[in-house]
């Protein structure tokens, strides 16, 4: 029988439609903050409101021999070409279902740091941002 327990080895990464394989770790945070609404006269909140929705995380990639980092992954546009930097994208699918787990079209990177360690790999920390996303629950369109 199948585990139903999803493992990272099952895991593929997408960035800009492109199989991105680098990616040793990937974490994501969606926050909705409610907001207590009070009535007039009253010293209980009578309902939660809805605020904004934030949706941020990060990865750890291998960085490869002559790949550019995030710039060479269409993640960050090189410092000349910043104030013409557009949203990259992301996916990650369950490659035994082909599931959706999460999809963001509309990601910016808000920092990167390298970290080189003799007789290591080189290893880079991706920090992001995302407008909206998706996964399995709550499919696109």
């Amino acid at each position: 029988m199948r585990s139903l327990l999803l493992t990272g080895a099952q895991v593929i990464m997408y960035v800009n439609g492109v199989r991105f394989g680098r990616v040793s770790s990937f974490n994501w945070q969606s926050e909705t903050p409610r907001k207590m609404i009070y009535a007039v006269d009253s010293v209980t909140p009578f309902e939660l409101g809805t605020t904004v929705n934030a949706i941020t995380g990060s990865m750890t990639v291998y960085r490869l021999s002559q790949d550019g980092g995030a710039e060479g992954a269409g993640m960050v546009a090189p410092v000349t070409d910043l104030s013409r930097e557009k949203y990259f994208s992301m996916l990650l699918v369950d490659q035994t279902s082909g599931a959706v787990i999460f999809q963001a079209d509309q990601c910016s990177v808000e920092s990167q740091s390298w970290t080189a360690r003799i007789h290591s790999y080189v290893e880079g920390q991706i920090a992001f941002r995302a407008l909206t996303y998706n996964n399995e629950v709550r499919p696109l369109g």
